[in-house]
């Protein structure tokens, strides 16, 4: 057997063949109950951040959107402006924490007893979430952009390269 397709599907007793293949159906299921489990898990995931100042303390969702915002009373003796880059500072730090809460998330979810191939998905998701939700850098510094690929005078926005390059 092959990633879980069966050897020779057609071969053998006909008895045989249907039992492998309700074996391989019931796996495939098996996988989307799991991954469907994972994408419920993600969709319920909220995690919080306080600014450095201790005024606001936020919640955001893993899609990094603020779900809530909670100010203390401090807020009284701060100025709109510094009210301002606490709470970006505690949403960027809410949002820090996202890969780390959805590989806690993917380990228990796929992979505890799915093998490398869960492994490896596991990963792949994790990336993502890393992407999207990179570490901050120290404050003065500025973060480092992904390098651009050149464009030449008339290319086609639309070009025959593949997004995944």
């Amino acid at each position: 057997m092959t990633e879980g397709i069966p050897n020779n599907l057609f071969e053998g007793d006909p008895q045989d063949i249907e039992r492998g293949l309700d074996e391989w159906v019931a796996g495939l299921e098996r996988n989307a109950a799991r991954y469907q489990d994972l994408a419920d898990k993600v969709e319920d995931v909220r995690l919080s951040a306080t600014s450095p100042n201790g005024v606001v303390t936020v919640t955001v969702d893993a899609d990094g959107s603020l779900v809530d915002a909670r100010f203390t009373d401090r807020i009284h003796q701060t100025l709109p402006d510094e009210l301002s880059r606490q709470l970006l500072q505690a949403v960027a730090a809410a949002k820090e924490l996202i890969p780390a809460r959805v590989r806690e998330v993917a380990d228990d979810t796929l992979v505890e007893g799915g093998g490398p191939a869960a492994r490896d998905s596991a990963d792949r998701i994790v990336g993502y979430y890393k992407q999207k939700f990179p570490e901050t850098v120290e404050p003065g510094r500025e973060p480092e952009r992904p390098a651009r690929r050149p464009r030449g005078g008339d290319v086609d926005e639309f070009d025959d390269s593949s997004i995944f390059e």
